[in-house]
């Protein structure tokens, strides 16, 4: 019985690569007598391959579903915008309403996200000269980053278009009150008013000379709104898909991860939650 048993557990280590404990005749020794160790080495290292395995077919197989347009704008920069919108006192139309605007000046941050500029909203800020991949640029301020964008962005707006920080604590936002902010459209100043201090937002004129920022500038909440609930249900899926690939990773093969495998796992789950609780969150607050 003893003999068999034995038998049995040398062969499930060898299996995995390891050999049992064996006598050697020319030092008089036992080796290998850390079976149980070497086996749980060997398969961490096992474990910690799968779980990488597993994360590159899901996001494969994630990839064979089309990206939305516009995906990592919509993931990323408009969820900081969003997060500073509210932290001025906007709704969520008046949220919708700054982030459009960012999608609508900056193309849906095509160029800030290549070059790295962060002009989201075509206004300048305080100047300062940095050096890129792709030559010297102005940034928005001697901080830099989107931060920095949206801090000259308010700022600009308290000073010069101050009824816009009251317009996006409203739910309910008309293309006249878009011009009324901004001194677009009908409320577009005279050159007289201009020199005065009374500005303008930079927006095209018909073939009539009049502009209409307002109305475009609400389509676009309407474009924006359906692009961004696409992005985040998208992403909201694919992170669903890993949270599943990571649980039965821990929960079946809880023996095999050690260090850093398991750490990274956890690690991976807890921000994908939260992630998952921040978009949920904003498809409410938005819908």
């Amino acid at each position: 019985m003893a003999k068999s048993s034995s038998s049995g557990k040398n062969k499930n280590a060898s299996s995995l690569g390891v050999k049992g404990p064996q006598y050697n005749r020319q030092t008089g020794q036992w080796e290998n007598t850390d079976k149980l160790g070497a086996m749980m080495q060997r398969r961490s290292v096992q474990g910690y391959r799968v779980a990488e395995d597993v994360k590159s077919k899901n996001l494969n197989s994630s990839a064979k579903k089309e990206k939305p347009l516009h995906h990592q704008f919509l993931t990323t920069i408009a969820i900081d915008i969003y997060d500073f919108a509210k932290s001025k006192g906007a709704s969520g139309k008046g949220a919708l309403l700054v982030l459009a605007q960012a999608s609508l000046e900056s193309g849906y941050g095509v160029s800030a996200i290549k070059n790295d500029d962060y002009n989201l909203f075509g206004v300048m800020g305080k100047p300062s000269k940095r050096s890129t991949t792709h030559g010297t640029v102005k940034d928005y301020s001697n901080l830099g980053g989107y931060q920095a964008a949206l801090t000259d962005y308010f700022n600009k707006i308290n000073k010069n278009w101050s009824y816009f920080s009251v317009l996006i604590t409203k739910d309910t936002i008309t293309a006249d009150d878009i011009d009324k902010a901004f001194n677009t459209g009908k409320y577009y100043p005279t050159e007289k008013e201009r020199h005065g201090g009374k500005y303008t937002y930079n927006a095209d004129k018909d073939s009539a000379g009049k502009n209409h920022y307002g109305e475009h500038l609400l389509n676009q909440i309407g474009d924006f709104k359906k692009r961004f609930n696409k992005s985040l249900d998208y992403q909201l899926e694919v992170n669903k898909e890993r949270l599943k690939e990571i649980n039965t990773l821990l929960t079946n093969n809880s023996l095999l991860f050690t260090d850093p495998g398991k750490t990274k796992l956890e690690d991976e789950k807890r921000i994908l939650i939260s992630q998952n609780d921040k978009f949920n969150s904003i498809s409410n607050e938005i819908n």
